[in-house]
């Protein structure tokens, strides 16, 4: 009999028998065996403790009630074990994370330790007891092997004597950082590649002129994560075909030649990853790139990053891709070169959902030198895939222009690509810098962007010469039918959400007809409350809160009479570029 059972029977069973005999609800004060202080302070012990007793009870019913009952425990245990194994951040993973997760319940905790995948790690850095344990609760499964960081002569002794126990074809992943402490791993590793599917390989103290190699073995699965930083692998592999992910970076001696690349990613339609940085190869006798190669078509891809990459790879590789679903596209030059993409329908497919993904966007057109348009957000690409869960969507790139009259064509052309996928931005800041005068054709055809932004607040405007101010106060002054809604009569403003309107230049043409449209623009926007049907009529526009201008257009404003709901004087502020 427990010492629980014991308690009930001789003190709980023994008071409701009292209770039971006593003819009146005050039972406790009227019993002739509780008169004493000391009887009914026994009394009091025995409720306290019959008190703890039911909660223990209880609690144990309730989880076992959970346990047999609730719905997740009534799922087939594999499902279960595929749940549990989606709750863990593997990139930091370490026993006392599991603990805290088989603590939520015994069947959660019988889950953790009978099952090896669970227990894949073995971490440098982790201490010997952690390591040992997960060596015993995973005897014959595959292993994820991490020799990172700056272990002590100790750790890394302790590390490879265990590690040498586990035979190459069980091991499924390698995290490594090379450095003269841990040559030894190095050197071990280069015998146990034939089963790996997962490779995390950096040299933090990676050197110009410096080749540090992995002899991938060509026996073995097809990797599914290859990250290489500051080391080589045999980029003719045929095991580098059909990855998932692919990021290389600090690579010269050694680095792959765009055949390569084109080799693997060619061969890789299910890649979701691809980030290349500051490779720059040396190797000056790779074969010559095909003239017209078959385009790479990567329907899954979300990250594009070329960021420092020789102009022979990029100019190669970058055009030929295919990837309508990317939303991040970033493509710099090596060391302080930009590097400039054809501004042609494949380039402009590319980024059409990179900038309706940005919530940012800006627009700088440099016609001198060389013409471009440089096209950015804020895009975040992590290097290490640890962080890869805080990336940001967005597009970085320079698009060429052979001349000014080719910047219509490119605004023609995105119009119709953003317009052919039918679905606005999510853009609320757009910011567009001019450094020249771009009249003509070309220029309207720059607004056409707007129509694609319904969700815009912030629109700030830089050019030099101020030739587009009376171009952009006229468009702003457009109302359209409401499309989505065909049965409603009511007009819709151009940028309805528009509140903060910024335009700097240094001089500006035709003052008095730019603020003659802007007190137009006021006035038929922000008209005083009134009932006038046409009024009602035309949707009701956010109010602006700033409107910066250039000082000449702000001063004949001040002159004028307008008739507005907006308090000018709270609202109109000057804002010219430094002479």
């Amino acid at each position: 009999m427990s010492g629980e059972e014991e308690f009930v029977k001789n003190s709980v069973s023994a008071y409701f028998a009292l209770c039971t005999n006593q003819p009146t609800s005050n039972i406790i004060l009227n019993d002739i065996g509780l008169v004493t202080e000391s009887a009914k302070d026994d009394m009091m012990r025995v409720l306290a403790c019959i008190q703890d007793v039911f909660a223990r009870e209880v609690f144990k019913l309730k989880t076992r009630r959970n346990n047999e009952h609730s719905i997740i425990h009534r799922l087939p245990p594999e499902i279960f074990v595929e749940i549990l194994l989606l709750a863990i951040h593997w990139e930091w993973w370490d026993t006392e994370k599991l603990r805290n997760l088989a603590s939520v319940s015994t069947s959660w905790r019988d889950a953790i330790l009978s099952c090896n995948r669970f227990w894949p790690v073995i971490d440098v850095m982790g201490n010997k007891e952690a390591r040992k344990m997960a060596m015993k609760r995973n005897p014959g499964g595959p292993v994820d092997v991490w020799c990172w960081a700056h272990p002590d002569p100790t750790a890394m002794q302790e590390f490879m004597q265990d590690i040498i126990t586990v035979p190459g074809s069980r091991w499924r992943s390698v995290l490594y950082e090379h450095r003269p402490e841990t040559q030894a791993f190095l050197s071990h590793l280069q015998t146990q590649t034939s089963g790996l599917t997962d490779i995390l390989i950096y040299n933090p103290l990676f050197s110009y002129g410096e080749t540090l190699t992995l002899d991938l073995s060509p026996e073995g699965p097809r990797l599914r994560h290859a990250e290489i930083w500051g080391m080589c692998l045999p980029w003719q592999s045929p095991r580098l075909n059909d990855l998932v992910t692919l990021s290389l970076g600090n690579i010269q001696n050694g680095a792959p030649q765009p055949e390569h690349l084109y080799t693997v990613l060619s061969s890789s339609p299910r890649l979701e990853r691809l980030s290349v940085a500051n490779l720059t190869p040396v190797d000056t006798h790779s074969r010559p790139f095909p003239t017209a190669p078959p385009p790479i078509t990567l329907p899954v891809l979300a990250v594009l990053a070329f960021r420092g990459v020789s102009s022979s790879i990029t100019r190669a590789i970058v055009p030929l891709i295919r990837a309508t679903s990317c939303k991040t596209v970033m493509v710099t030059g090596e060391q302080n070169f930009s590097f400039r993409l054809p501004p042609d329908e494949t380039t402009l497919e590319l980024l059409a959902q990179p900038i309706t993904v940005s919530e940012s966007l800006k627009l700088e057109l440099k016609m001198e030198g060389e013409p471009y348009i440089h096209v950015r957000s804020e895009p975040n690409v992590s290097h290490r895939w640890a962080y890869w869960a805080f990336d940001d969507p967005g597009v970085d790139v320079k698009l060429a222009l052979p001349s000014a009259g080719g910047l219509a064509r490119v605004w023609n052309q995105l119009d119709v690509v953003l317009g052919s996928r039918g679905k606005a931005s999510n853009i609320k800041s757009l910011e567009i810098g001019w450094t020249m005068d771009v009249t003509g054709d070309g220029l309207p055809s720059t607004f056409g962007l707007f129509r694609f932004c319904p969700k815009l607040t912030a629109l700030r405007w830089t050019d030099d010469t101020g030739t587009t101010l009376r171009p952009l106060v006229r468009l702003l002054q457009r109302r359209e039918e409401n499309k989505e809604d065909i049965r409603s009569q009511m007009s819709v403003w151009l940028l309805p959400k528009l509140d903060h309107l910024v335009f700097k230049a240094k001089t500006v043409p035709y003052a008095d007809e730019c603020a003659s449209a802007f007190k137009t623009l006021l006035e038929l926007r922000y008209p005083p409350r009134s009932n006038d049907s046409t009024i009602q009529s035309t949707e009701i526009a956010a109010p602006i809160t700033a409107l910066e201008l250039p000082s000449a257009v702000v001063a004949k404003l001040k002159a004028m009479d307008i008739s507005t709901s907006l308090k000018l004087d709270d609202v109109l502020r000057s804002s010219d570029l430094d002479q």
